[in-house]
């Protein structure tokens, strides 16, 4: 008879201890949640936050824009996109080949990349950074113009000496920092910060740099 007036309150101290565990799994797993979000996703989750905040949305990029889609030889693929209706952030990855001697094989290198629709439509010319050791130049069919100005921060390449020739005597010389590659290729500015962060700093830097770009270049010949 003791036994079974002591039941219910057995049954009452099972009801606590299996809410108290369910409580502490939930609580486990919010945690794990919040930690993931601030290290290994911490990346997705502030290009997720900048891209909320300044009208952007991820794109699932089947067919790559123009003018990467002029990159067969190399196989970009996307990495990450965030864009609107004129402008596209992309980290691309692209395959080049590389010394024997040095590295066997084939070389993966990662671009990050700002593509902004022009009003004017340009043969393909661009300005490479004379330090950097690539480019996404290079990816390109282009001959260069070292006559075509100082060659200390810049060297002009393109497919026309005309265009290039604009190109070279225009504000783009001086708005560049001398880390950004600058591409025109259509009605596409191509902006190459491959050599800083991917993240909503930079893009703020390069949305600015692209306007003014887009503001200052001459209507193409």
């Amino acid at each position: 008879m003791h036994a079974a007036a002591l039941s219910p309150w057995t049954w009452i101290t099972l009801r606590v201890l299996i809410s108290l565990a369910a409580i502490m799994a939930a609580s486990s797993v919010t945690f794990w949640v919040l930690v993931r979000r601030s290290t290994a996703h911490r990346q997705w989750v502030a290009l997720a936050e900048w891209a909320r905040d300044a009208g952007f949305h991820f794109r699932d990029i089947r067919h790559l824009p123009p003018p990467l889609d002029a990159v067969g030889a190399h196989a970009p693929a996307a990495r990450i996109c965030v864009g609107n209706e004129s402008v596209l952030l992309m980290q691309i990855e692209t395959t080049a080949p590389t010394r024997a001697d040095v590295t066997p094989g084939p070389e993966t290198a990662t671009w990050n990349l700002l593509i902004r629709r022009l009003p004017t439509a340009w043969r393909p010319t661009g300005m490479r950074p004379s330090s950097a050791s690539r480019s996404l130049l290079d990816l390109f069919s282009l001959s260069s113009f070292p006559l075509l100005g100082s060659t200390e921060r810049f060297v002009v390449y393109g497919t026309d000496s005309a265009a290039a020739r604009e190109l070279s005597q225009s504000m783009a010389r001086s708005l560049l920092p001398p880390d950004i590659g600058l591409l025109l290729y259509g009605s596409e500015l191509v902006l190459d910060f491959s050599g800083r962060p991917f993240d909503p700093i930079e893009f703020n830097r390069m949305l600015a740099l692209a306007d003014q770009l887009a503001q200052k270049l001459p209507p193409p010949s």
